[in-house]
């Protein structure tokens, strides 16, 4: 059995892969996938599949993405997830992951999600939470994510704060799918394929650290096209405030659900 590191083990990450081992995902559907990440973590958890098609909306380069992704079991499309463009009852497993708070209409792109999946096919969601024990650099990471959706909305991107355990079981529960289960796990279950697993697990690494700080960076710029707005001074101070925190606590994603229903 592959070493892990103690954080990781811990977690219900690899409770999640055994069970996705036992399923064979057939023709799936990743709803916004933006680069494929979670396809290429399905693919080395499932116990098997066809074929992939990723859908986003917000593809900048679709041509130049599909040659990027040479793996021919794999199709992106941009397209719309509140009207998706597929028959009724076609997919063998959906999927939609880091992206429910992204969601302006979250109720019709997961209707959308069950019509196109088969009966009797499976439905999977990983979505971070901002509630519960979590350790100070998670808190980070939150804070982080809050900023930056703060910004995100005044630019007209919709793009909420972390959703609670409570909201997102909610949101999931209204599926009305007739078996399920959730977890809930302090880390991605694409951590147990990480080659840097126990650098990662240290929330003070300085490469993280610095890819945190990079994106606060990116975020500083974007604020010059809200140099006009009454909050600008507030939110410049808030950023700087997070960069404080980074540096002093570290940062580490928020723990998360994992959930896999059957429809």
């Amino acid at each position: 059995m592959e070493r892990l590191p103690h954080g990781l083990a811990q977690s219900s990450a690899k409770e999640i892969v055994q069970n996705l081992q036992k399923i064979s995902g057939g023709k799936i559907l990743d709803v916004a996938t933006e680069k494929g990440n979670f396809i290429t973590v399905l693919q080395k958890s499932l116990k098997d599949y066809s074929t992939f098609i990723g859908v986003d909306i917000k593809f900048d380069d679709l041509e130049s993405m599909k040659k990027d992704y040479a793996d021919r079991s794999v199709k992106f499309l941009k397209m719309n997830a509140e009207n998706l463009e597929f028959e009724d009852d076609i997919f063998d497993t959906v999927s939609l992951s880091h992206s429910l708070h992204h969601l302006s209409n979250i109720d019709s792109v997961l209707s959308e999600m069950k019509r196109v999946l088969k009966p009797d096919g499976t439905f999977i969601i990983q979505e971070p939470f901002s509630d519960g024990n979590q350790s100070e650099s998670q808190k980070n990471d939150m804070l982080q994510h809050h900023w930056g959706a703060k910004i995100d909305n005044l630019l007209g991107i919709p793009h909420n704060k972390t959703f609670s355990r409570r909201k997102i079981k909610r949101i999931l529960n209204n599926l009305n799918l007739k078996a399920s289960c959730t977890y809930e796990s302090t880390h991605y279950i694409k951590c147990l394929f990480c080659e840097n697993k126990f650098e990662c697990e240290d929330p003070k690494n300085h490469e993280i650290i610095n890819f945190a700080l990079k994106e606060i960076d990116r975020d500083f710029k974007r604020l010059e096209m809200l140099k006009d707005h009454p909050n600008i001074q507030k939110l410049r101070k808030e950023g700087e405030m997070i960069k404080t925190q980074i540096q002093e606590k570290g940062i580490t994603s928020a723990s998360i659900l994992f959930f896999i229903g059957k429809k």
